[in-house]
């Protein structure tokens, strides 16, 4: 048997306290933890990027050493 109150929680038989998940405390932080991963995300992409485009910079300029710099 379970009884709800009025404030969004039911209690179970075994007098558990069972918060319901449409609370307004539960929905915040549900928000910010969405916000948090997506914020994580942007970064890793945006770092991985710029990361990216230093190699391949680095990379250019070893074979332009390498094609240019031993010959003559």
């Amino acid at each position: 048997m379970t009884d709800t109150t009025g404030q969004g929680t039911t209690v179970t038989d075994g007098g558990v306290v069972l918060v319901d998940p449409s609370t307004k405390s539960y929905t915040y932080t549900v928000n910010i933890a969405w916000g948090a991963t997506i914020l994580l995300l942007v970064l890793i992409v945006v770092v991985s990027l710029m990361r990216g485009a230093k190699i391949k910079r680095q990379l250019a300029e070893a074979e332009a050493r390498r094609k240019g710099g031993f010959d003559g």
